[in-house]
C-alpha cells in the first residue's frame, strides 16, 4: 500500500492490528478531526488501488458504517484546518471534486431533479476511485435499469451484491432485479449464477444457506484468479457473519483471527499488492 505524501501530517496508530471485521482490512485510523464519541477518521486504501495513496474515510461506529469523505490526506488536511475544531463533515464538491461521498450526494439531488445523465456520471466517478463503495453502486444499478443499459446494470448489481455493508446497502433490489435476467450459458460470474439460491437476510435465524453459498462464490473467484472479487465478498463476509451471534459462527466454523489471516492472505495475490497492514510500517509496502 501507498504511503500519502502528507504522513508527516497526522498521528496515525502505527500499530494497528485488523483485529476485527470492521473496520475493514485496508482501514487505519489516525487521531485528527476525531470528536471523542468513537468514531475516528482514517486512510483507506480501496480493494485493488493498494498501489495508490489512500482515501481518507469516516467511521460510524454505531451503524459499522465507512464514509468516504476526502480522496486524499491532502483534501482532508485542508479542510480539517480550515474547520478550526469543529467537525470536519463531507466536503463539497467545490472543495474536493474527487469525493466519492460529496458525489455521491450530489448524485441523489441530480435524481430528484430528474438529470440522470448527471447522476450517472457522478456515481460512475465515484466508483472508480472506490468501487466497493456499495451505496453508490446501488443508486447508480438504479439508473443503469432506467436508461435500458442492462449489461452495465448486471455488472453494477453483481458487484453491490459483493461489497461490504460498511459501505452501504443492503443491494436488496439489485439482487432481485439480478435474479430476473437470464443468465447466459458459461457464465462465469458465481453471483450471477447462483444468486436464486440466496437471500441476503442475515441475523435472528439459527441457520442460514447463503453463507454456503457465499463461501463458494469466493472460491470460484479464487479459481478463476480473480482477487479483487474474492477479497471485496470476503471482507462483505466477514462483517456479515461478524454481526451474527458467537453460536452461530461456531456452527459455520467462523474464526475471526484465522479468517482475518486468510483474508491477508488472499491479499498478497492481488495485482498491485497486499493489504497487510503490518507490512507499511516495516518498509514492505511503503
Amino acid at each position: 500500500m501507498q504511503l500519502p505524501a502528507s504522513l508527516a501530517h497526522i498521528t496515525t496508530e502505527q500499530d494497528w492490528q485488523h483485529t476485527t471485521a470492521y473496520p475493514p482490512l485496508g482501514f487505519i485510523p489516525f487521531a485528527e478531526g476525531a470528536l471523542g464519541n468513537g468514531d475516528t477518521f482514517g486512510l483507506y486504501w480501496p480493494i485493488g488501488r493498494e498501489a495508490s495513496e489512500p482515501i481518507v474515510v469516516e467511521t460510524w461506529h454505531d451503524e459499522w458504517r465507512l464514509q468516504p469523505h476526502f480522496s486524499s490526506l491532502a483534501a482532508f488536511l485542508q479542510a480539517h484546518a480550515a474547520a478550526e475544531d469543529e467537525y470536519v463533515g463531507t466536503p463539497s464538491l467545490a472543495d474536493d471534486p474527487a469525493s466519492p461521498r460529496a458525489a455521491f450526494l450530489e448524485a441523489r439531488e441530480q435524481i430528484a431533479q430528474r438529470n440522470p445523465a448527471a447522476a450517472i456520471a457522478l456515481l460512475e466517478a465515484a466508483l472508480a476511485i472506490v468501487p466497493e463503495y456499495t451505496d453508490a453502486l446501488v443508486l447508480l444499478h438504479g439508473q443503469y435499469v432506467r436508461a435500458g443499459r442492462i449489461d452495465a446494470a448486471v455488472r453494477v448489481a453483481i458487484q453491490a451484491t459483493i461489497s461490504p455493508p460498511s459501505f452501504g446497502g443492503p443491494p436488496l433490489k439489485a439482487l432481485q432485479w439480478l435474479r430476473t435476467q437470464a443468465v447466459p450459458d458459461g457464465e462465469p460470474d458465481p453471483i450471477w449464477r447462483t444468486c436464486g439460491q440466496f437471500s441476503f437476510h442475515f441475523g435472528g435465524s439459527k441457520e442460514n444457506g447463503d453463507y454456503p453459498v457465499l463461501r463458494a462464490a469466493i472460491d470460484t473467484y479464487l479459481e478463476q484468479g480473480k482477487h479483487v472479487a474474492a477479497s471485496t465478498l470476503m471482507q462483505t463476509y466477514a462483517e456479515l457473519m461478524s454481526a451474527e451471534t458467537v453460536s452461530f459462527q461456531e456452527r459455520y466454523a467462523f474464526e475471526p483471527a484465522a479468517y482475518i489471516a486468510r483474508q491477508i492472505a488472499v491479499s498478497a495475490q492481488l495485482p498491485q499488492g497486499s493489504r497487510d497492514p503490518a507490512m507499511l510500517w516495516s518498509g514492505g509496502l511503503a
